[in-house]
């Protein structure tokens, strides 16, 4: 690797930690205000495999709601002719 290089990726790796760090403060700032103000801390509870599923049941859910929206724009464009009409496509 030549010198550019290296100096490039160093400057990558100080710009990401400076930025964690900071997201690390800011986070710390508002878990000590909770705590100074006696309010009870929660932490998230994630389920990746839930959370996969709804991104899937959504991805779904758009690609059918797409599908319909361009039949309306078949229909509403329709003059006897195909010109104007879009491919419904799945």
């Amino acid at each position: 690797m030549n010198l550019i290089a290296i100096v490039v990726v160093i400057a990558v790796v100080i710009a990401v930690v400076s930025t964690l760090n900071i997201g690390c403060f800011l986070i710390g700032a508002k878990v000590g205000q909770k705590v100074s103000r006696d309010e009870t801390i929660e932490l998230p509870n994630l389920n990746p495999v839930k959370i996969a599923r709804e991104i899937k049941e959504n991805r779904e859910a758009d690609k059918v709601q797409s599908k319909l929206e361009t039949i309306m724009h078949n229909i509403d464009s329709y003059d006897g002719t195909g010109y104007g009409q879009k491919d419904v496509r799945g």
